[in-house]
């Protein structure tokens, strides 16, 4: 493996969250071009520590879960679990005139969600020390519109976060405001000002909602040290559990790679040594830990580093006698599969025009064939779409073929943008976006994304491009 990489731009070390801003990323990964620039990162002022005896650790426990929804259309309440960013359905209750109750549930304390489908959720904070947590929702747009009725922890949290956000947002509209201006003086003085008022703030909160799960949550927001990597993690504690149920420990290790990892591949490599060493205190944490960092480098583009982990830590002996779950392995073997020279999932679905379609047996049939993830949406897409049809016409009589998989979840937009583009090739839509089960099977998280296989099925090209692939073509296909 190469020891160092070209220096890239600081917001992609480490990218669930960051996307090429050549590309369409899922909701939750959108960025623009002037987001992905090189900034400083500023260190928490005046750290408040929140974690007390009544707080540390991961209680388990009962909490008796209801509310009610301003918005009378809806029949049923869904609540989830938390794994990082990953949620799934632990329960569902009947929504009645406005109204839900869940009874007593056993939980286990920390960030859960709330809501009505999948793409429509709200974070909630569940603890058994508050025994009964009442909230509504003033909308059937669930973020945003929580409030707490009979619940401390999430009075705090409702009120926390929308300050968090315009803060953090101020804050990162003043640093890319600061990478393009000669007044870098007055730029770094508003950005201290806003991080001051932030770190004002979460020590205010913390001192009006004391013990609180809430506490614990926004003392391991704050970095003490981003100056020295030995420190940086002395404010979490990794035997507590409760940092899988939530994005807490995720975005922090996201921000340690931005602080410690310079934009190189031994940067981040060392840096991913020091957080697993760090999460030794519990198999459990440490597997999170290691399973984000894994699945964060790998659609960040840096698939070295994922081997690195995986050769090291899921496969290797460097975790000692922690116990890894089929968790982490499943993640590793799955990203193994979509590696240059392996075979990737089948793909069986229905075409737009009707047929049935199979992976295997059109490569089988094949000398090369593109699997092109798209949407009708992206304007990347579009942009391509000419040179898609182009390389199409031109390679497919000498044994090319395309997949063209669709992320929309509009039918009609889906087979308007197919006709519009002139993609006479098959097509198929799993009409969930990111949630469908071929684009998590192929972790797509961007449009367009392009896998060229062979004959075989096997893996022998991961282009950025279009380009890319005419590239390959021209010089493999004859």
């Amino acid at each position: 493996m190469k020891q160092e990489m070209k220096r890239m731009n600081i917001l992609a070390i480490y990218g669930a969250i960051v996307i090429a801003a050549t590309a369409c990323g899922s909701t939750s990964n959108k960025s623009t071009q002037e987001e992905q620039v090189a900034v400083e990162a500023v260190p928490t002022m005046g750290y408040v520590n929140g974690v007390s005896d009544a707080n540390a650790g991961m209680r388990t426990g009962e909490v008796e879960l209801k509310g009610t929804i301003q918005a009378r259309n809806f029949t049923k309440m869904y609540l989830y679990s938390t794994y990082g960013k990953n949620n799934s359905v632990v329960d569902s209750t009947a929504i009645v005139d406005g109204k839900w109750d869940f009874g007593k549930i056993k939980i286990e304390q920390g960030i859960y969600m709330l809501g009505i489908a999948e793409n429509n959720l709200a974070p909630i904070i569940l603890n058994p020390s508050e025994p009964v947590t009442e909230v509504g929702f003033r909308s059937g747009r669930m973020d945003g519109s929580l409030f707490a009725i009979n619940s401390n922890e999430n009075k705090a949290w409702t009120t926390y976060i929308p300050q968090e956000v315009q803060l953090q947002k101020a804050i990162k509209d003043a640093m890319i405001a600061m990478n393009k201006s000669s007044l870098k003086g007055e730029y770094q003085k508003q950005i201290n000002d806003k991080q001051a008022e932030l770190s004002a703030l979460q020590a205010k909160m913390i001192a009006e909602y004391p013990n609180t799960h809430f506490a614990k949550i926004v003392t391991w927001k704050q970095e003490p040290s981003l100056t020295e990597i030995g420190k940086y993690w002395e404010n979490i504690d990794f035997s507590d559990r409760s940092l899988i149920h939530g994005t807490i420990l995720s975005d922090r290790i996201q921000n340690f790679m931005r602080s410690f990892s310079k934009g190189q591949e031994s940067g981040c490599i060392n840096c991913v040594s020091v957080v697993a060493e760090a999460a030794k205190a519990d198999d459990v944490v440490l597997e999170f830990a290691l399973n984000q960092m894994l699945i964060g480098f790998y659609e960040s583009g840096m698939e070295n580093i994922s081997t690195f982990i995986i050769d090291n830590y899921v496969n290797g002996d460097s975790c000692g006698d922690a116990d890894l779950s089929n968790i982490i392995k499943s993640t590793a073997e799955s990203i193994q599969k979509l590696s240059i020279g392996n075979v990737p999932p089948n793909i069986q679905m229905t075409t737009s025009t009707g047929g049935s379609f199979d992976l295997f047996k059109t490569t089988a049939k094949n000398k090369y064939t593109l699997v092109l993830f798209w949407s009708s949406w992206c304007e990347h897409c579009q942009g391509e779409a000419p040179e898609v049809k182009q390389y199409y016409d031109l390679w497919h009589p000498k044994g090319f073929e395309i997949i063209g998989v669709s992320v929309d979840n509009n039918k009609n937009a889906w087979l308007s943008a197919i006709q519009d583009r002139g993609f006479t090739f098959p097509n198929v839509c799993g009409m969930k976006i990111w949630d469908s089960p071929v684009a998590k099977d192929y972790r797509v998280t961007k449009t367009p994304t392009f896998y060229l296989l062979d004959t075989n099925g096997k893996i022998v090209l991961k282009p950025k491009s279009i380009r890319e692939v005419n590239n390959f073509l021209s010089q493999n296909l004859k």
